[in-house]
């Protein structure tokens, strides 16, 4: 696997796991109608980070499977 898709990975679960523990700790902090705000918006791009790294996993993954050999 080349090196620049180890980083990606890496660096798209760190923003995941960022996301989902600011989605938590913020909205906490967080007084009234901002309170909802914030967790609105970073649930939302929980979300979409999360989807964006399963799919790459996905894709990552599908790049590794072997074929099987064909004897000609």
């Amino acid at each position: 696997m080349p090196v620049w898709k180890v980083l990606l990975i890496v660096a798209l679960a760190c923003i995941c796991l960022t996301l989902a523990m600011a989605t938590i700790a913020i909205p906490i902090a967080q007084e009234g109608v901002q309170r909802w705000a914030w967790l609105g918006g970073l649930l939302t791009a929980t979300i979409v980070m999360g989807t964006l790294f399963v799919l790459f996993l996905r894709h990552a993954g599908n790049a590794l499977d072997a074929k099987p050999r064909t004897h000609t």
